[in-house]
């Protein structure tokens, strides 16, 4: 069976200032019925964006993140997408588009392309009223058993690619794909029984090169979904990305055949170098010889669990401690080993590798154990913290913070006791870049009054 392709309608973006006003023409007609509208964010590097239509937000959007469903009259309206970039006091308009809503339709705005090329691509197709199937459905004493699901490719770094949508272990060889799209492509929805799916990707043609392989989807009846396929920019360690979107939620899934990685943060002071082990294998160590105040490579681990035991550097025979690391698909880890000798314990952590081209990244660990609680400042370089509260007030022993945005430029960090002006560490000056990610972890020093920061890049260009 063959599918109808719909090729996207491209918009072409101008970057505008200029607030945009209601349409006068909106004034004159009387509406006939309404269209559906929602809006889609793919680019991975821009961090948060919001979606307008005239003056009004329908949605603020981060990467892989889609809006809710509104309706409107159909009339025309102006629709943009705006983001705060430093610097700058008003929001800066990516793109803005005219669009004539039609009766019953369903619209999809994609943003895409990069922060300095920014492009919309509008998605449109009928949108079908499940509410009023069922109802019919009931009032004939049947039940609606169907769900339909369309497809978008906006990967820029994928070429043309087949899609496959059948029963769980499927082979692709043995399965004719749902849908075949290059960059920025839109496949109309199309009808299936509702029951357990398997999501396969190949590059077109190719049924024997797997791109992407889902866990086990289930489909609701009476559902329509979204299947977007676009780059995942670091977030995980799969080649792309691909998320559900509904009526009100999405959802990014995992790639099965990607695996998942840890990094080691020797944070443990006066506790020597250490090797880290899987259970499963005492022949030689996943991570060697990890000093204090250093930090390993990352290192591919199994999905699920593992079992890691870290001992005395060289001497297997001596267990310092023992962790259960549940790695969840495609996902980045990260293990600070923390505590005093003779009483160590692993912590563990997930994150992700995606930078922003608009901000530096930078999250922190507290693996001081002398100090149930620090304050902590990242301030700028003329700054007196004699004047201001803390950047991330009463961090305690054994956790950390994720991933925040900051502006690129230089910064002094200091840590103080909780509440207090009392330094017990820094200042130390850090220079954070846009499209970078860094990590500060507080550990203890020799001197048992004072604290230690250690300071690393985790991901650039």
């Amino acid at each position: 069976m063959r599918y109808a392709l719909v090729r996207n309608v491209f918009i072409a973006l101008w970057i505008s200032a200029s607030a945009v006003a209601c349409t006068s023409d909106n004034h004159q007609e009387e509406p006939t019925g309404k269209g559906s509208i929602r809006a889609l964010h793919t680019i991975p590097d821009i961090g948060v964006v919001d979606f307008l239509i005239e003056e009004t937000v329908l949605g603020r959007l981060s990467f892989r993140e889609a809006s809710g469903i509104s309706q409107y009259d159909d009339l025309e309206y102006e629709f943009r997408f705006e983001i705060d970039l430093p610097g700058n006091d008003d929001p800066t308009v990516l793109g803005d588009s005219t669009l004539n809503v039609t009766t019953d339709q369903e619209y999809t705005f994609v943003l895409s392309g990069t922060l300095d090329e920014p492009t919309i691509f509008l998605w449109e197709q009928f949108g079908r009223n499940w509410a009023e199937e069922q109802q019919t459905a009931a009032d004939n004493d049947t039940e609606v058993t169907v769900m339909e699901v369309s497809f978008g490719h906006v990967s820029p770094s994928l070429d043309e690619v087949d899609i496959y949508l059948e029963a769980p272990g499927t082979g692709p060889a043995f399965a004719v794909p749902k849908a075949s799209l290059s960059y920025s492509d839109f496949q109309e929805a199309i009808e299936l029984s509702a029951s357990e799916f398997q999501l396969v990707v190949t590059p077109a043609g190719d049924p024997d090169t797997i791109l992407f392989a889902s866990n086990v989807l289930e489909f609701n009846p009476a559902s329509s979904t979204l299947i977007t396929l676009m780059d995942d920019g670091g977030a995980t360690t799969a080649q792309i990305s691909v998320s559900l979107i509904g009526a009100g939620s999405s959802s990014a899934l995992a790639d099965i055949n990607s695996s998942s990685t840890i990094s080691a943060v020797h944070a443990a002071l006066g506790s020597g170098a250490v090797d880290i082990y899987d259970s499963d294998d005492f022949s030689s160590p996943i991570i060697e010889d990890l000093d204090f105040g250093s930090r390993s490579e990352e290192i591919v681990v199994s999905d699920g669990e593992t079992n890691l035991v870290a001992t005395t550097f060289d001497n297997v025979g001596v267990f310092l401690s023992q962790q259960t690391l549940n790695a969840v698909t495609s996902s980045y880890n990260r293990l600070y080993l923390v505590g005093l000798p003779g009483d160590l314990q692993f912590v563990a952590q997930r994150y992700n590798h995606a930078t922003l081209a608009t901000h530096a990244r930078f999250q922190l660990f507290q693996a001081a154990v002398r100090f149930q609680a620090l304050d902590v400042y990242l301030v700028d370089v003329t700054t007196d913290i004699q004047l201001i509260g803390p950047t991330f007030s009463s961090v305690v022993y054994g956790t950390g913070l994720s991933y925040v945005n900051r502006e690129a430029k230089r910064y002094n960090v200091f840590v103080t006791e909780p509440g207090t002006k009392n330094v017990v560490a820094g200042p130390v000056e850090v220079t954070l870049e846009d499209n970078h990610n860094y990590s500060l972890t507080i550990v203890d020093s020799a001197n048992i009054s004072a604290a230690a920061i250690l300071f690393f890049e985790d991901s650039g260009p």
